[in-house]
């Protein structure tokens, strides 16, 4: 089996800088119990689906940079950024800070901190748009 921070960077290389929506690369990377809070809004998993689809037409790419990360026992820690392009040309650049929780080799938490380092006041609810 992959290591547990193995498996988190590719979640992320293949549901967020993948620039289809593919809810098989998600069930694959994600369990249906999944649950997600990012900046106080709560997600299950069908909302993390819906979430994942509403930035894949509002973006035109999107492209994970991890910065840091650490494992202990379950969970993976993560510091990373996401530079966005908007289907318009805008551009925007994310900083997040995120805990992500797996069993049976899926991710079943995600506890994220999202910050919006540049980009439209518009763009600040990517990191929960539904």
């Amino acid at each position: 089996m992959k290591n547990l921070s193995q498996i988190v960077t590719n979640a992320l290389q293949a549901v967020i800088s993948h620039p289809g929506h593919d809810e098989k690369q998600i069930a694959h990377y994600f369990s249906p119990d999944y649950q997600q809070i990012v900046d106080g809004h709560h997600l299950d998993y069908a909302q993390f689906v819906q979430h994942l689809a509403a930035l894949k037409s509002h973006t035109s790419q999107m492209e994970v940079y991890v910065k840091a990360l650490a494992t202990e026992e379950d969970t993976v820690f993560t510091h990373h950024s996401v530079a966005v392009e908007k289907s318009s040309g805008d551009k925007s650049e994310f900083e997040v800070f995120a805990r992500f929780t797996l069993a049976a080799g899926k991710i079943i938490r995600c506890e994220e901190l999202t910050r919006m380092v540049s980009g439209t006041a518009d763009d600040r609810d990517l990191g929960s748009r539904k």
